[in-house]
């Protein structure tokens, strides 16, 4: 009887063991897995932000262009009108030369 009795003990340890060691590696492959769609999600969200930060680069480079030329427009726009003030000037004073 103690035979049997031990015998039943091991299995039963043996048994529950096994149990353990399968809820422990069930629940290593759900972290292993978690941990896969965490860093996918962070490399995902990586590259989102590096997407949207060149987006952003280049929507400021576009602006300064144009603001670039705007500035210019307009200082030729300024040198015409100073021009045409000064030649009319010149007209008003009966000025052989009239060019400025």
């Amino acid at each position: 009887m103690k035979t049997t009795k031990h015998i039943l003990t091991l299995v039963f340890i043996g048994l529950f063991s096994l149990v353990l060691t399968a809820c422990s590696e069930e629940k290593q492959e759900q972290a292993e897995d978690s941990l896969s769609d965490f860093k996918n999600a962070a490399s995902q969200a990586m590259d989102d932000a590096k997407d949207a930060a060149s987006d952003a680069a280049d929507k400021a480079k576009d602006m300064a262009e144009d603001a670039a030329d705007k500035a210019e427009e307009m200082a030729d726009d300024a040198g015409n009108a100073l021009e045409d003030a000064c030649e009319d000037a010149k007209e008003k004073m009966d000025l052989e030369d009239k060019d400025c």
